[in-house]
C-alpha cells in the first residue's frame, strides 16, 4: 500500500508540477503579447508611419563617407563665416560701410540666415539633385499639416524636456559658459549682438522681419530639414544634427557650446524624425527663443 501511495503522490506532484510550467509558459507568451501590443501602441502614438515618405527621403540620402563628411562640413560653414566677420573682421567692417558694430552683427546674421538658410538647401535639391520646387517641398517636411504632432507629441516632448534640462541648466551651464566666454577668441563683450538686442527699432523692418524668418524657419529647413536627412545612413543622425547645430553658432560660442552636452534630449530632430514633417521642430524653435529662457529663470533663476 505504501509503495501505491508513493507511487500515486509521485505521479500528482508530476502532473502537478508539469501544469505548472504550462501555465507559466503561457502566462509568459501573454505578458510579452500583452507588452509587446503597449509597446506598439506607444510607438505608433509618436511614430508616423509613411514608408512611401521613408523611402523618397532615402533615395537621396548621402551614400559614401565621403558624402556624409561634405554635409556634416556644409553644417558648420555658415557658422565659421558668420563667425570671421562678427570677430576678427568686425572692425574692419564698421570702418569699411560705416555702421555700428550692432548693425554690422544685424547684418551678418539676416544675409546667413535668410539667404544662406533658406537658399542653399533649395538650390541643392535643384542642381544637384534634379529635385522640382514642389519636390523639394516634400523633401523638406513641409507638406503635411500634423495635428496629433503639433497638439500633442509637440507639447509632450517639449514639457519633458524642459524639465530634464533643468539641473544642467542650474548647475553646468552657467560654469561652462563662463569658461568658454573666458577665451578672447569666443569672448561675448559688450558690443555683442546678444547683449545689444537682436532687435532695434531703426534697423530696417523687412529685414528684421526676413531675419526672424531666416532664424525659426531657415535653420530648421536647413539643418532639420536637409542636413538630417541627408546624413541619414549615420547611426544615430538626430544627435549628430543636434550636437552640430550647437556647434555652428559660433558667433556665440559659449552660448551655444555650453547646451551640446544638452543635444542628446533636445526633441527637435526626434520631432521631425518621427512626425515626418518639419513643423514641430520649427513650433519648438519659437518656443526655446522666446519661452524656455524665461521659465528657466522663473524655476532655477538661469536664462
Amino acid at each position: 500500500m505504501t509503495e501505491n501511495t508513493d507511487s500515486v503522490d509521485s505521479e500528482v506532484r508530476y502532473d502537478q508540477e508539469v501544469s505548472y510550467r504550462i501555465n507559466a509558459h503561457f502566462e509568459s507568451k501573454w505578458r510579452d503579447y500583452v507588452m509587446s501590443a503597449i509597446y506598439r501602441k506607444f510607438v505608433d502614438f509618436f511614430n508616423l508611419s509613411d514608408q512611401k515618405y521613408v523611402c523618397f527621403v532615402r533615395k537621396f540620402e548621402a551614400k559614401t563617407k565621403k558624402e556624409i563628411a561634405f554635409y556634416l562640413f556644409l553644417g558648420l560653414l555658415p557658422g565659421l563665416i558668420a563667425y570671421i566677420f562678427i570677430y576678427p573682421l568686425r572692425e574692419l567692417m564698421m570702418e569699411w560701410t560705416g555702421l555700428s558694430a550692432h548693425y554690422v552683427q544685424l547684418y551678418v546674421l539676416v544675409l546667413m540666415s535668410a539667404g544662406w538658410h533658406m537658399c542653399v538647401p533649395f538650390l541643392m535639391l535643384r542642381y544637384k539633385d534634379g529635385l522640382s520646387f514642389k519636390e523639394s517641398l516634400v523633401y523638406l517636411g513641409f507638406t503635411r499639416l500634423d495635428l496629433k504632432g503639433l497638439l500633442l507629441v509637440f507639447p509632450i516632448l517639449t514639457i519633458l524636456f524642459t524639465f530634464l534640462a533643468l539641473p544642467y541648466v542650474k548647475y553646468v551651464y552657467p560654469p561652462l559658459f563662463e569658461w568658454l566666454n573666458g577665451f578672447q577668441a569666443f569672448h561675448m563683450g559688450e558690443w555683442h549682438v546678444f547683449y545689444q538686442g537682436y532687435y532695434d527699432p531703426n534697423f530696417p523692418l523687412p529685414l528684421f522681419l526676413l531675419g526672424l524668418i531666416g532664424n525659426f524657419i531657415g535653420e530648421e529647413i536647413y539643418f532639420r530639414g536637409y542636413l538630417l536627412r541627408k546624413v541619414g545612413r549615420l547611426k544615430l543622425d538626430w544627435l549628430w544634427i543636434a550636437i552640430l547645430f550647437q556647434f555652428y553658432h559660433m558667433w556665440q560660442i559659449p552660448i551655444n557650446w555650453a547646451y551640446v552636452p544638452l543635444a542628446v534630449i533636445i526633441p527637435e530632430e526626434i520631432l521631425v524624425k518621427l512626425r515626418k514633417n518639419i513643423y514641430g521642430a520649427i513650433l519648438l524653435h519659437l518656443f526655446v527663443n522666446f519661452l524656455w529662457g524665461m521659465i528657466n529663470m522663473y524655476l532655477v533663476g538661469v536664462r
